[in-house]
């Protein structure tokens, strides 16, 4: 074994005491999610660990050697400079963070019974789980589920752990394993990865459901679970479990929404989305409207650049546009219906403004395009089916610069023509002839746009 550097023991004190100064300050810089503060944090563990002594290490096999005298520090330093990297956007910056979390379990691992080495052992694997869920290739999920099996394993062989970072690690744990799908996976394998799955929601559940009560985040893991519990039992074809599942993670959800922030605002509408959802699926059309406006109501009142704010909001209007398009196709349109005239007007209010509000903010970023194009593409088929008359201006005033949507005004255009030869000039859904003439009119002004773009309407 390699004799410590001469370092005095003072010395070794002052830089212990370094160490956990600046420890400490990347813990709150973490608490605070302020970037500068973590730059900073990130910036001097890296000062730190190089102004420690040269680290002792066993001969034999080259690694580090729990009787180094600053061992511990080491090993807490490399964790938070880990920590703190896993949780930026570029990948490159997220494998630099998973290296230092590795030497960092390679230090706490040996430390054995030390106070607080398992503690932060376990929360090593969690981190490490964590930054490889974001790392998102299959090959990381599957390195990720193993990082919450060690996790699990270090918390359940000792007594007195944090029940919510259990019940966070076997939820992590159904998620990583959710989402481990694989080219051509065989029937019988899925079925067996999604049934492990499932037990590892259930496990979570058991864990979290008592500290709940009593404990915010814990409340918030458990919404989460029921939550992942839903999507679950989507993919495994139970519609009605599912909905179960997610009305009681917006029911957990509420209350942390109703005293929290944006965030919190966001994620009640990510929950309410999901369930409504679930209903429609189930045929429950009025559930699935209500939790739909509700969904989009609060994703429009948050207040953000994150385009996936925004996204949210206009899938819930979209899927609340689909639940009222069921409805008004299911219902006769020559009956004077009250509820199928307030419909007709709800959904043409809902894709107008949607696609009204996204107009002066020019090229949209492809998540925004997708979302914005379905929901152009349902006003296309609202005014093509229910009122032709008005088809053309709508198709024209929200085309914009889109190729998507371009190919979706072309499609409309032709369908609706192949209608009015169909159905004949005199039927009278259509009015009298020059309604008709109106609408063909309008219709070759979406065509002769169209083409000015090179964009033929198909025959």
């Amino acid at each position: 074994m390699r004799h410590m550097s001469d370092t005095g023991t003072q010395d070794l004190t002052v830089l212990a005491a370094d160490a956990q100064a600046v420890i400490r300050a990347a813990e709150e810089a973490v608490q605070t999610g302020q970037p500068a503060r973590f730059i900073a944090a990130l910036q001097e563990c890296d000062r730190i660990l190089k102004a420690l002594p040269e680290e002792q290490v066993i001969a034999e096999t080259k690694a580090p050697d729990p009787a180094d005298a600053l061992s511990f520090e080491r090993a807490l330093l490399w964790f938070w400079r880990g920590r703190l990297l896993v949780m930026a956007d570029k990948p490159e910056a997220i494998v630099q963070g998973l290296h230092s979390l590795d030497q960092s379990i390679a230090r706490l691992r040996p430390a054995g019974a030390r106070e607080g080495a398992q503690n932060a052992l376990t929360l090593a694997f969690m981190n490490r789980g964590a930054g490889l869920f974001r790392l998102g290739a299959r090959d990381a999920l599957a390195e990720a589920v193993r990082s919450y099996d060690l996790a699990i394993e270090s918390m359940e062989l000792r007594a007195g752990v944090d029940a919510n970072t259990l019940g966070a690690a076997w939820m992590n744990r159904g998620v990583g394993l959710m989402h481990l799908e694989q080219p051509n996976e065989p029937k019988e394998s899925e079925v067996s990865r999604l049934t492990d799955a499932t037990k590892s929601f259930e496990r979570a559940v058991a864990v979290l459901e008592p500290l709940a009560p009593v404990h915010p985040a814990a409340q918030r893991n458990l919404a989460a679970a029921w939550a992942n519990i839903g999507l679950l039992r989507t993919r495994l074809d139970d519609a009605k479990g599912a909905a179960e599942a997610h009305r009681l993670a917006v029911e957990l959800f509420r209350p942390l929404a109703a005293a929290g922030g944006a965030a919190e605002t966001f994620e009640l509408a990510a929950r309410l989305f999901n369930l409504g959802q679930a209903c429609g699926a189930l045929g429950e059309t009025e559930a699935a409207l209500t939790a739909g406006r509700e969904a989009m109501t609060l994703a429009e009142a948050v207040k953000s650049d994150d385009p996936q704010v925004a996204e949210l909001g206009l899938r819930a209007r979209h899927a609340v546009c689909v639940a009222l398009g069921a409805q008004i196709a299911a219902s006769r349109a020559e009956t004077n219906d009250p509820q199928r005239s307030a419909r007709l007007s709800e959904a043409g209010d809902l894709v107008e403004d949607g696609l009204a509000a996204l107009r002066p903010q020019g090229a949209l970023p492809p998540v925004l395009a997708g979302a914005s194009g379905r929901l152009y593409e349902f006003g296309a088929w609202l005014y093509r089916t229910q009122q032709p008359h008005f088809l053309g201006e709508f198709l024209l005033e929200h085309l914009g610069e889109d190729p998507v949507r371009a190919q979706i005004a072309a499609a409309s255009v032709k369908a609706a023509r192949q209608a009015l030869v169909q159905r004949g000039f005199n039927e009278t859904i259509h009015g009298d002839m020059d309604r008709v003439l109106d609408v063909l009119q309008d219709l070759g002004e979406v065509e002769k746009r169209l083409k000015e773009r090179g964009i033929a309407v198909p025959v």
